[in-house]
């Protein structure tokens, strides 16, 4: 994945403070209507693996959620590989460690997205680098008239805020997670690093809680998400996408489907 020299896009009103996304003024103090519509509202941690890095031609190869509360604590999470079509090429092995004879079964985008969508609506989509994996979203989705055109997807992304929370030498995931301590599985297994991209979603929130930062820093993404009504899917498809899971093989595991009840759509 590409990495984005670029202040945190997501940004939002703090204790008066120098924001980096407007030199030489003050972040202004959030309202208290402002407030109560960030309450509560949860975090969607996603993490894709790729045939490549262009959302307009290249494909999604795996798809992992983390659904987590308000606080950072895990809801549910899910899984699962997903078939691109037989004259695909799954491009960098080296890197997401997948072949084409991995794929074979899993389901196609299409018989997931409505419970992808489903899982996504309400919350702030959290990922690491979620330039990335936003992009392939609004590209996969957009095109399927699950998102409306145009939409911006309410996000906060732990790559562009490290620095913010914790000293590093880089914001690569592994390097973050590192300093952070958060524990990470195997890198570019997606649901192992979008549960690692939740441990460092936890961090900030700990951190921010530590230095008094109250709302988190992120509350304009919290409020979007809240508003956002961009989202769109149809509730039988989105069950019947349950049934369909189909997560990767482990060393030394059969391939597993994830239970029904641990990623049914949220209600």
């Amino acid at each position: 994945m590409p990495f984005y020299h670029r202040p945190p896009a997501d940004r939002g009103p703090l204790r008066p403070r120098r924001s980096p996304m407007a030199p030489g003024q003050a972040a202004a103090a959030p309202t208290p209507a402002e407030l109560a519509e960030a309450a509560g509202v949860g975090y969607a941690v996603v993490d894709l693996e790729t045939t490549g890095l262009s959302p307009t031609t290249d494909s999604i190869l795996e798809v992992a959620l983390v659904l987590t509360d308000a606080t950072g604590r895990v809801e549910r999470s899910w899984s699962t590989l997903i078939d691109p079509g037989a004259c695909v090429d799954v491009g960098p092995t080296h890197i997401h460690g997948l072949v084409a004879e991995d794929l074979i079964g899993a389901p196609g985008f299409d018989d997931v997205a409505d419970l992808l969508v489903a899982n996504l609506a309400g919350r702030a989509v959290v990922a690491h680098n979620a330039r990335f994996d936003v992009g392939f979203l609004t590209q996969a989705l957009g095109t399927r008239g699950l998102l409306d055109r145009g939409a911006r997807v309410p996000r906060v992304c732990t790559m562009e805020w490290a620095r913010h929370f914790m000293t590093t030498p880089s914001r690569r995931l592994t390097t973050c997670c590192e300093v952070a301590r958060v524990e990470i599985g195997r890198h570019h297994n997606a649901l192992d690093d979008a549960l690692a991209a939740a441990g460092l979603l936890r961090h900030y929130l700990a951190v921010g809680a530590q230095r008094g930062e109250e709302p988190v820093a992120w509350v304009r993404s919290l409020v979007e998400a809240r508003r956002f009504a961009g989202w769109h899917w149809d509730a039988a498809r989105a069950r019947d996408g349950v049934e369909r899971l189909t997560a990767r093989i482990t060393p030394g595991a059969e391939r597993a489907r994830p239970k029904p009840e641990s990623a049914g759509p949220r209600q």
